[in-house]
């Protein structure tokens, strides 16, 4: 019985909260999926949701209409001492449980109500911080040159979104921010173009990718040429565009991506604030 009270708290402390905040907060961005075992998501959970729990227990304990709604009664600092004790003892000892007689389904009516009430203020500031924090999710790139923003979501907020999603859109650096991919494949042809779309797997994998205004590197010509003079025409040459809209790559033929971002505002943000941004290089390993 104690085993089963235990499993079901959990569930409803920890398990369910964080499975509620990840849909309230994937509403806003793409979350990154985990592969984890129960004691990993146990302690994800905890590290998510320990500063929601702490405020909703010290408003149940100290705010005077919280305390008492939803399921008002009459409660004491005694009673509630005395119905724990009571519904635990029962719980855990059968001779406590029939010693107690009807005190025991008494406390344990008082003890449901007292949780449900703190449950449903729980679960209203778990929906609260997770639109919060998807709000503050969604507004990174007005909000990341910020210090204090930027080492809060360093720590807490991008943890819990798509890798794929802040390289591959304008997550970054806003709205007009175009990310342009250079994309060398499995057959050693290397492709360019502006990211337009992703895909993802059920496990969070690179499914593939569309690339507008794509190009197609003339690898042999170049090598050709090379051999032949022991220099090269500028690379520019070798870049022959591809008569598509949109060239859709297939993620597990890509082994190497090199990501540049251009925005509206980037240079000006470049030159305020003396950064040098170079081209980001992403390695993609294949497993089998």
């Amino acid at each position: 019985m104690i085993a089963l009270v235990v499993s079901a708290l959990i569930a409803a402390y920890l398990l369910i909260p964080n499975a509620w905040f990840r849909f309230v907060l994937s509403l806003f961005v793409p979350l990154r999926v985990f592969q984890e075992n129960k004691t990993e998501d146990l302690i994800r959970a905890v590290v998510t949701l320990s500063a929601v729990f702490a405020i909703s227990l010290a408003a149940i304990w100290y705010c005077p209409f919280v305390k008492n709604h939803p399921l008002a009664f009459a409660d004491t600092q005694q009673l509630r001492a005395s119905d724990y004790q009571l519904v635990i003892g029962g719980l855990y000892s059968e001779a406590s449980f029939e010693k107690s007689g009807t005190k025991f389904w008494d406390a344990l009516a008082r003890t449901i109500d007292r949780q449900l009430r703190f449950l449903a203020w729980y679960y209203a500031l778990v929906t609260l911080w997770a639109a919060l924090s998807g709000f503050l999710s969604k507004n990174y790139y007005r909000l990341r040159r910020n210090s204090w923003y930027s080492h809060f979501a360093d720590l807490y907020l991008l943890p819990h979104i798509s890798q794929w999603y802040v390289l591959l859109s304008s997550f970054i650096f806003g709205p007009g921010a175009i990310v342009k991919a250079d994309v060398l494949m499995t057959d050693d042809t290397l492709y360019q173009g502006e990211v337009a779309q992703h895909f993802l797997d059920k496990d969070g994998n690179l499914l593939g990718l569309f690339l507008t205004n794509p190009t197609r590197f003339d690898r042999r010509t170049y090598l050709k040429d090379k051999d032949a003079w022991g220099t090269t025409r500028p690379k520019d040459f070798y870049w022959h565009k591809i008569p598509s809209a949109k060239l859709y790559l297939v993620g597990d033929k890509i082994i190497n991506l090199n990501l540049n971002y251009s925005s509206p505002t980037a240079i000006e943000e470049v030159l305020s604030s003396g950064l040098r941004f170079s081209p980001l290089s992403v390695k993609m390993t294949k497993s089998h």
